[in-house]
């Protein structure tokens, strides 16, 4: 199972396979959403556009977005057991913003909100084109598991910072869903 982490232009997956009581790290990748020379904040570019080109950059860094974490996963996938990937978990964030691009483009940050948004429904979509189940996780239901999260760090060694902490928990909560499911 994989658990990803996206923040403005990147993302973090770590995958784990075993059982939720006895988890296994397998891999972890950081994975550049946006290619180079292309604004990450596209929001933020967008100010000042008139509405059409902003619509038009933003679809832009949504496709190219979408693109790179399909790629980043199935690098990460390459690297585990076959049976290990069935579901891929996002951590995610509840928050709200405009339904209208100009009233995003009004708020500073609306703007940030709407990009966190881009990137992780970009890893979402990302999910299921490579034929996998997609679950969104809210980042607040993600399990504490300070043991297995500890264990799991030492594992994998440096870098363990919060956001691999929060990619495996995400792919913790893809465990103990099988473990209910069995």
């Amino acid at each position: 199972m994989i658990g990803v982490m996206a923040r403005t232009g990147q993302a973090v997956a770590v995958a784990l396979s075993g059982t939720a009581a006895a988890p296994r790290f397998r891999a972890r990748r950081e994975i550049e959403l946006v290619p180079r020379g292309q604004a990450a904040q596209p929001y933020h570019a967008a100010a000042g556009m008139d509405l059409a080109a902003a619509a038009e950059l933003i679809a832009q860094t949504e496709s190219a977005a979408e693109k790179a974490a399909a790629a980043g996963l199935l690098t990460v996938a390459a690297e585990v057991p076959a049976t290990a990937v069935r579901a891929v978990a996002v951590v995610v964030k509840a928050v709200s913003v405009p339904g209208d691009l100009a009233g995003i483009l009004r708020s500073h940050a609306w703007m940030h909100a709407a990009e966190g948004v881009l990137y992780r429904e970009a890893v979402l979509a990302a999910v299921t084109e490579c034929g996998w189940a997609a679950r969104a996780v809210e980042q607040s239901a993600l399990p504490a598991a300070e043991q297995a999260i500890e264990a799991l760090g030492r594992a994998a060694g440096p870098p363990w910072r919060r956001v691999e902490k929060d990619a495996a928990r995400a792919a913790l909560t893809l465990l103990t869903a099988a473990a209910d499911n069995a």
